[in-house]
């Protein structure tokens, strides 16, 4: 019998003294007794009652000894260990919802077994969580009746699993409760800490972990990437089968067709690409057919803001420069090209509004005085145009620092340096990131020795000589580029037409359609208002993307898609299986507990003295 304290075995050495007691012979001591008492009855009845009460006198020291045996025993804490259910106290139930659990095998899916297996789970107090990519509680602490209600309720959702962190929020749940944690999945593509390592750290005498396997014998062929831009939208398919596969992808808006794949063949464990050349302004989809055993990867949204051109306006005296060749160049921009002195004419004759224009570019232009020069108030109906919110962009010539530019300039503009240098990038951003692996992107032989102004923040430069310079002026925005077109190689480059498509949809603010276009599993925080979710609709300030469709708030549409490669790959073994330490982690496990057993020896004890003192009394000695 093992004991919980065996220093209280110590107490047993009391038996000693107490039977030394009773060894102990009594001194003789002179009485003066009656004679009445010398008479006596027949021989045999006085040897039967010597015998009797020598065995009453024995029986008092056995019932005695017995007492201090049970009292050090009860003091050491003897206990045996039985079978203990914790579930009876706490269950809960951690509930894989991601993308894979839609695989469908017979008309059944991943996702149905679970929730079969869950309700068998519940007993006692139940908590729910789901595995999602950010682990989720939905249920604490409730009663079988409602837990089983709340199973009913659920569906998969569009992203991948985190089970080994939802296991450690179940741990916090319990806290030093005794419970049964059960892990229901098909353990397809598992993000987060190692599910054995949590399972080993968690798992105690009080709290047992079990894994519970409804993964299927499912097929696949999915979209596992996307690349939505303006103009175009790039498809990849990969087939999961261990045999080819003939796919075709449709382009669908407003319930029609509006472009159509084809049919391509796809090798075993391979990824083909296709690339639709228009994107669809508003909500389209693309489908993926034929259908298989996972519906989510075969439809992926596209959400495309109105496709407005950025409308230009270039001023300039010089004809067919590399920037207006540039800019005619990008499929984003409505180039308008006039030369001064007057502005309400374009080249080719029309007339238009010079400052209604988004973004007004200002280049090799010639001074006050000059032949088809500016004329005298161009600067200040500039400087009024920036004020109520116009875009400016104001780039380098060789007499710029002589314009009286009516509060224009971000930079001061002092003498022009003839020397060879390096542009070279000081911020990655939107209109720099191509330069991000190559930082010093033109050389120059000519440029302004300058510095910044209050405010403006300098983009690239020249020996910390701002070249590139970006300014808010009021309500508008001021943009300095200082490289002399002329005296510079960037004009020749590749990187030259598409940094000023940057460089225009960044000053005129145009929407990029890639932040209209996500994966799930994303969450985005905003102001609290009433947001559409593809399956409802709620008031909340966070957005959490873990279903794919279309979301509604900001007055902006947002499309999610899964487009993950791993967690469409259903054919896939699970993780589990993959692991040499997990042969028998799928199986049932039970806990055990220690019963103490000091009550019932303590019980057994007082039982003893109480019969004790009822002999003494019936002896007399009370």
């Amino acid at each position: 019998m093992p004991f919980a304290n065996t220093l209280g075995l110590i107490a047993l050495a009391s038996l000693i003294p107490f039977i030394i007691l009773y060894l102990r012979k009594p001194r003789p001591q002179d009485r003066i007794i009656p004679s009445l008492m010398f008479i006596l009855q027949n021989k045999k009845t006085s040897k039967q009652s010597d015998f009797l009460r020598k065995f009453l006198t024995n029986l008092l020291f056995f019932i005695q000894l017995l007492a201090l045996i049970g009292l050090s025993i009860a003091v050491a804490e003897p206990f045996i260990k039985v079978p203990y259910d914790v579930s009876l106290e706490n269950t809960i139930v951690v509930l894989d919802v991601s993308a894979s659990m839609q695989a469908d095998e017979r008309g059944t899916t991943r996702f149905e077994k679970a929730i079969r297996e869950g309700k068998k789970a519940l007993s006692g107090k139940n908590s729910i969580i789901l595995a999602e990519n950010i682990p989720l509680i939905v249920l604490e602490d409730e009663e079988e009746k409602t837990a089983s209600g709340i199973l009913d309720s659920l569906q998969p959702k569009a992203t991948t699993t985190n089970l080994g962190d939802a296991m450690l929020l179940a741990k916090d749940i319990l806290q030093d409760r005794p419970g049964r944690v059960v892990v229901i999945s098909d353990f397809s593509n598992v993000d987060g800490p190692d599910l054995l390592a949590v399972k080993k750290a968690i798992s105690s005498e009080e709290l047992i972990v079990n894994f519970i396997d409804v993964s299927n014998n499912a097929e696949n062929a999915g979209i596992t990437d996307m690349d939505v831009r303006k103009h175009s939208i790039k498809i990849y398919v990969k087939n999961f089968n261990s045999i080819r596969k003939q796919i075709s992808l449709k382009l669908i808006k407003d319930g029609g067709v509006i472009a159509d794949s084809g049919d391509i063949e796809v090798l075993p464990n391979s990824i083909e690409s296709f690339m639709f050349d228009d994107t669809p302004t508003g909500v389209s989809k693309i489908e993926l057919n034929p259908k298989d055993d996972l519906d989510v990867d075969n439809v992926v949204y596209i959400s495309a803001p109105l496709k407005k051109k950025v409308n230009v306006l270039l001023i300039t005296n010089n004809e067919g420069t590399n920037l207006e060749n540039a800019l005619l160049a990008s499929r984003d921009i409505a180039l308008n090209v006039v030369n001064p002195p007057v502005l309400t004419l374009n080249t080719y004759g029309e007339r238009i509004e010079p400052f209604e224009h988004d973004v007004i570019v200002i280049h090799n232009i010639n001074n006050i005085g000059k032949r088809d020069g500016i004329l005298p108030g161009t600067f200040q109906d500039l400087s009024n145009y920036v004020k109520n919110g116009g875009k400016l962009i104001i780039t380098a010539q060789d007499d710029l620092n002589k314009f009286n530019k009516a509060g224009l300039d971000i930079v001061d503009l002092k003498n022009l340096v003839q020397d060879t240098k390096r542009v070279c990038v000081d911020v990655i951003n939107e209109i720099t990131k191509q330069f991000e692996n190559d930082i010093c992107f033109s050389t120059v032989s000519k440029y302004f020795n300058a510095a910044a102004n209050k405010e403006t923040n300098v983009i690239a430069s020249i020996d910390e000589i701002p070249v590139l310079a970006i300014k808010e002026h009021f309500n508008g925005k001021i943009f300095y580029y200082g490289i002399i077109d002329e005296v510079s190689d960037f004009r020749t480059l590749p990187s030259y037409p598409i940094f000023w498509n940057l460089l225009i949809n960044f000053i005129a603010e145009t929407e990029d359609i890639r932040n209209f276009n996500t994966k799930t599993g994303k969450i985005f925080t905003i102001n609290q208002q009433r947001v559409k979710t593809p399956s409802s609709s709620l008031t909340t300030s966070r957005v959490i993307f873990d279903e794919a469709g279309i979301y509604e708030f900001n007055d902006k549409k947002f499309a999610a898609n899964l487009l993950d490669e791993k967690e469409s790959d259903v054919v896939g073994g699970n993780v589990l299986k993959e692991e040499s330490e997990s042969i028998d982690v799928l199986k049932e496990h039970s806990t055990e507990r220690n019963l103490s057993l000091s009550v019932l020896i303590l019980l057994g004890v007082f039982l003893l003295m109480c019969f004790e003192v009822y002999y003494l009394k019936r002896r007399g000695d009370l």
